[in-house]
């Protein structure tokens, strides 16, 4: 293998005292050096790039990981089922990716109107947006305290009207460029399929003691619904 090597590189001409240097530097000394060990880190990285787990390191920290990875602190908190607190042991594997979209891939198709907020009035997120495999959840669900009814966040066309056991009647909005949404826990549903709705347009009214089920997807992904609003909602 290394006679390969050395002709592939044209040292054949080489004395053997010149031949046995080389191999042994080419073995021994090159890969300790720090050019070396910089571009085994490099490529190291750009693999752990394109991998949706991440194997802990000695000195790691949660901010430097998401950091690493163009992640908040808590997105990547949220991913393991963890909080910032807790400590970080060498080797433990760690989810960096999931199947919804991240922050950074968010502002290359963030939608070309600013999202109009869900409801007519601000209302407290009850339950969160989570990627935990045990617990999962695509969408957010509001608490219902001022808000009784469900306005279309951007413009789009109604695709689908159903009934599910945990969501109550859900309506599902086509909007441009592949995003969509979807509105749950409807007691009555005031629009029909094929409609095409305006920006803020009533949907339905909210059943009672339950708010609003509120999901977002990019064609197949599915998107935080807290950062689709987050870069700038119209509440009027």
């Amino acid at each position: 293998m290394y006679v390969d090597i050395i002709r592939a590189i044209g040292v054949l001409s080489m004395n053997p005292f010149q031949i046995i240097f080389y191999v042994i530097f080419t073995i021994f000394i090159f890969p300790l050096s720090p050019m070396f060990a910089k571009q085994i880190g490099k490529e190291k990285t750009e693999s752990n790039k394109n991998s949706k787990t991440y194997r802990v390191q000695a000195g790691d920290s949660w901010w430097g990981i998401a950091k690493k990875f163009h992640l908040s602190v808590s997105e990547l908190t949220s991913l393991n089922g963890r909080t910032e607190k807790e400590a970080l042991f060498q080797n433990e594997l760690l989810r960096i990716s999931g199947q919804s979209v991240s922050k950074e891939e968010f502002k290359n198709f963030k939608p070309k109107e600013r999202p109009n907020y869900p409801l007519p009035l601000k209302e407290k997120i009850e339950h969160a947006y989570s990627e935990i495999t045990h617990q999962p959840r695509k969408g957010i669900e509001f608490a219902k305290v001022n808000s009784a009814w469900v306005r279309a966040t951007l413009p789009g066309k109604v695709i689908g009207i159903d009934y599910m056991d945990g969501y109550e009647n859900y309506v599902i909005l086509e909007h441009e460029n592949g995003w969509f949404s979807v509105y749950g826990n409807l007691e009555r549903v005031q629009v029909v399929e094929g409609q095409t709705l305006s920006a803020k347009e009533r949907i339905g009214t909210l059943t009672k003691n339950r708010g609003l089920y509120f999901q977002v997807n990019q064609n197949k992904n599915v998107v935080n619904p807290s950062l689709f609003l987050q870069d700038g909602f119209n509440l009027e």
